[in-house]
């Protein structure tokens, strides 16, 4: 069973509003169609909106540099003792 989405109540109910019980299904059906239309602009819209403000977030990086700090991220969190025992060894160089 399909559901009948809000947005859907909300179309009839404005068809209602504005044509009246005397409007032809033609005009009832190219009306509720804009309107459908209207709905999935909004939404892609919604969606481009949504991406926006993600990569403000995340400073618009790229796919090869978000790879490069993941893995550096992993190898940080997986080995911690490598950066101590690696500036250890630059000391005793000297």
């Amino acid at each position: 069973m399909k559901k009948k989405l809000d947005s859907d109540d909300v179309i009839e109910h404005l068809i209602a509003a504005t044509l009246g019980e005397h409007a032809s299904a033609r005009e009832r059906y190219l009306y509720r169609e804009s309107l459908r239309s209207l709905v999935r602009m909004a939404k892609a819209e919604q969606v481009v909106d949504i991406k926006a403000s993600v990569k403000r977030l995340t400073g618009n990086l790229e796919m090869q540099n978000a790879r490069r700090r993941a893995k550096a991220i992993l190898l940080a969190q997986q080995l911690p003792g490598i950066l101590e025992s690696a500036q250890q060894q630059f000391e005793f160089k000297q």
